[in-house]
């Protein structure tokens, strides 16, 4: 696996594959596929390197990456693969000061990006000094590389070890930060996901999350670009979607919680099946084992998949519907958290002792079924963040020259070496009197409860004293004082079945949770307990 020459081989191997699927809807039930093989995306790929590296852009240079998803974003990165410049890819979903945050602390020399960006550029100019280079990709520059452009044969000096990527997190439960990935990790993170799922050259992927359309030219997989707003993956049409899996026979897909719920509700309404698709990740935040048996139910001939993972490394562990439904899911019903499965082939997974601290040794393994915080240990793991040494020396572990990853995230491992999760470190709720009370182990609970859409633990501060509380989105908000009290008594009722929820004696109703942009799925814990602070 060599991501750097991907598109070269692969189009020497299968020029007249399609590599990607682009939908243009003429009116609401009309929409056709633009097909560009896999021989025409080398030439744009070879026409654009070119362009950029007559433009100044050079080995080395960091280039904040301003394109949506699809045909642009993937000619782009490997252009800049190509000349050995280093992509920088932030959401675009985290707004505007957030993105101008990341880009500043990435010091990016050049910016190549859609006419849209324009509006930005002022802002971008004040905020990050060391732009020299503003490229627009525009619809005649575009037009004209593709009729008239010509192609170089650029040097090419690939070192493995050198800077290939800077790919940022969500900032979920912090803030965001830009992991550096190497040309050998990147490799390393290709192999290892073609080594679990095994993916076969002609598979058709739909991405529901655009940055993972990047690996599939060297899966020689064909990518279906999702007709939904990267910005705002909340307004997704479900019908698009399935209308796209139809279409190009889709056989493989991964998105959040959320939006497959959405998926899920439309063709359970349409009474459909989803018969192409062999494989759906869920990932992004935790899959209620419900939906894992619904998304599944849908999937005759496939199989749904939770893995575990994070920007600075992916994957770590994976598990089938399967497996949850018939083996670990009443586990997670009595608060023991979710069975997040086996580490993955060349995957380490070690449980140290909490602590806030930074580590400059490799902690002892806690026993078995001890909770504790997980750190992991590949050869595709991200080591280190760009220009933050804090959060670095905060987030790595090295040890004998072996840099470990830890995951921010708690959990425990069982006798037979599976992975549980059991919440952020971040949000996990420590009383006055000690007690420690874990996200996933509770929230499992209450969202077992019919009425219940999800719920979310909170620190509740009253004076010094510290205790949990549990906020409840309902699935349907009563309108009257006297049915939402009806209701919170049904739900601290429901809180008296289980050991880890059972002392629990807060409870709050909100609408409609905050979750994060990227998945739509993550709760943002944080934000709720400091609005319910004040009451």
């Amino acid at each position: 696996m060599n991501i750097e020459d991907a598109i070269e081989k692969v189009a020497a191997e299968c020029p007249l594959h399609p590599a990607i699927k682009i939908p243009q809807r003429c009116s609401l039930n009309n929409v056709h596929y633009k097909t560009i093989s896999f021989e025409t995306l080398r030439n744009y790929v070879g026409k654009l390197s070119t362009h950029l590296f007559g433009q100044g852009v050079a080995r080395g240079d960091r280039v904040l990456v301003m394109v949506p998803p699809g045909k642009d974003l993937l000619v782009l990165i490997f252009s800049l693969l190509s000349i050995e410049a280093i992509p920088i890819i932030i959401d675009p979903g985290m707004g505007v000061r957030n993105f101008l945050k990341c880009a500043k602390k990435t010091q990016p020399s050049v910016l190549v990006g859609c006419p849209k960006v324009r509006c930005l550029l002022p802002f971008l100019s004040l905020s990050v000094k060391t732009l020299r280079k503003k490229i627009i990709l525009t619809r005649s520059l575009k037009k004209q590389l593709e009729t008239k452009g010509f192609i170089c044969n650029l040097q090419k000096n690939y070192n493995l070890d050198n800077p290939a990527a800077i790919l940022f997190t969500s900032g979920s439960t912090g803030y965001p930060k830009g992991a550096l990935y190497t040309y050998r990790q990147l490799n390393a993170q290709v192999e290892a996901l073609q080594k679990a799922f095994n993916f076969q050259p002609g598979e058709v992927d739909l991405p529901l999350l655009p940055v993972f359309s990047l690996f599939n030219p060297i899966l020689k997989m064909t990518t279906v670009v999702p007709e939904m707003d990267p910005s705002h993956p909340s307004a997704l049409n479900p019908a698009y979607i399935v209308e796209a899996i139809h279409r190009c026979h889709v056989t493989n897909s991964f998105g959040s919680p959320r939006l497959w719920t959405c998926i899920a509700d439309y063709c359970e309404s349409k009474q459909m099946m989803l018969p192409s698709l062999k494989r759906v990740f869920l990932a992004g935040a935790p899959v209620h084992p419900l939906l894992l048996k619904r998304v599944q139910n849908l999937l005759p001939n496939g199989e749904v998949y939770t893995p575990y993972g994070a920007t600075e490394v992916l994957p770590v562990a994976c598990i089938s519907a399967k497996e949850v439904m018939e083996e670990t899911y009443a586990q997670t019903l009595q608060g023991n958290g979710t069975c997040v499965g086996f580490p993955l082939s060349n995957v380490r997974i070690r449980i140290i002792p909490v602590t806030e601290l930074p580590l400059t040794t490799l902690p002892d393994s806690l026993p078995i079924h001890s909770i504790g915080e997980i750190i992991v240990q590949t050869s595709y793991v991200s080591e280190a963040y760009v220009n933050d040494l804090h959060a670095t020396e905060k987030a790595k572990i090295v040890a004998d020259g072996i840099v470990w990853h830890r995951m921010g995230d708690l959990g425990y491992l069982d006798e037979r070496g599976r992975l549980w999760f059991c919440g952020r470190k971040a949000e996990c709720v420590v009383t006055s009197s000690g007690k420690t009370y874990y996200t996933e182990c509770c929230e499992a609970i209450f969202n077992a409860c019919p009425e219940v859409f999800r719920s979310a633990l909170i620190s509740y501060r009253q004076g010094n004293i510290t205790s949990p509380a549990v906020v409840i989105e309902p699935k349907i908000m009563p309108k009257r004082r006297k049915d939402k009290k009806i209701l919170l008594d049904r739900i601290q009722q429901w809180s008296r079945q289980c050991v880890p929820t059972y002392e629990i004696e807060k409870f709050f109703l909100y609408e409609k949770f905050p979750v994060d942009v990227r998945h739509n799925a993550k709760i943002h814990r944080l934000k709720l307990a400091r609005y319910f602070q004040k009451f």
